[in-house]
């Protein structure tokens, strides 16, 4: 589900600012099938269920600020919304609200590898872009940011990508060293905040 605010990170710098320095204290995928079924789905094995799953990523902060992430194959690119903010209300139902999907945790002991434990109760330090170095034209008229990095005081990282653990358009959750080792070293990083 793509949200009506939804935009490439570098042109959501005013919403991504104002989450560094706070602790995030869940992840949660919402996958258009239930978990139990993403294997067959997606062809992948069950602890790939998180990070793999088709859905968006829900980047909850210990503020109640909810950051909604995934990704629009018309931009090329990782998008992000403000899925709640404590401190107004939302325009859009947020999607814990969205019956159609289901809720993945990263703390899933079956359908999520133990990596991603290791996120919740860290604190948010910095964000990175990944783009490619070279272009198509057809990619460089769209904003092309195939990955949003996420940097915590864990001197952790995971990255929310583009097609970058298999050169398609899918939405994923990866560490750094999932991503495709071609697709990588064609991938040049941006500090943008």
């Amino acid at each position: 589900m793509i949200k009506s605010k939804s935009l490439p990170p570098s042109i959501s710098k005013h919403i991504l600012h104002q989450l560094i320095g706070k602790k995030v204290t869940g992840l949660v995928r919402y996958s258009w099938w239930a978990k139990e079924e993403v294997t067959n789905e997606c062809h992948i094995r069950k602890e790939q269920t998180f990070a793999l799953t088709a859905g968006s990523l829900a980047v909850i902060f210990e503020d109640g600020n909810v950051l909604g992430v995934a990704s629009d194959p018309s931009m090329n690119s990782v998008i992000v919304w403000l899925d709640h903010a404590c401190n107004q209300v939302d325009i859009n139902p947020p999607l814990c609200d969205d019956p159609d999907l289901f809720p993945i945790l990263a703390t899933d002991k079956i359908y999520s590898e133990p990596v991603w434990e290791k996120f919740i109760g860290s604190t948010l330090t910095a964000f990175s872009i990944l783009k490619n170095k070279e272009m198509s034209a057809g990619e460089a008229a769209v904003p092309s940011e195939l990955g949003l990095c996420f940097y915590f005081n864990n001197n952790e990282c995971f990255i929310a990508s583009h097609g970058l653990h298999d050169g398609s358009d899918d939405f994923s959750v990866l560490m750094d060293n999932q991503i495709n080792s071609v697709i990588k070293s064609t991938l040049e990083e941006y500090d943008f905040l």
